[in-house]
């Protein structure tokens, strides 16, 4: 399990969307004291064709989020390779 794969569990717990803090407060309470800094996760699974972040080192496959308004995320795939 790594942080993406935890944020997307998050978003389909939370019905594919929702705000920095309530996906960094499900992260933790399922996962306590384990990432940091879930809004750069976040903001980071933002496809470049989305206005995500070009120098993101995070791979394609975990690029699945719409940013709806600042600091609110959508997933817009939620079938990543079996997770």
């Amino acid at each position: 399990m790594n942080l993406n794969e935890a944020i997307i569990l998050a978003l389909n717990s939370l019905g594919g969307e929702g705000t920095i803090e309530k996906v960094a407060n499900w992260v933790e309470k399922e996962y306590p004291n384990r990432w940091k800094d879930i809004g750069t996760a976040l903001a980071d699974m933002v496809p470049e064709s989305l206005g995500g972040n070009s120098t993101s080192n995070t791979k394609e496959e975990f690029r699945i989020l719409e940013k709806v308004s600042r600091g609110r995320f959508r997933l817009i795939r939620n079938n990543v390779n079996n997770h």
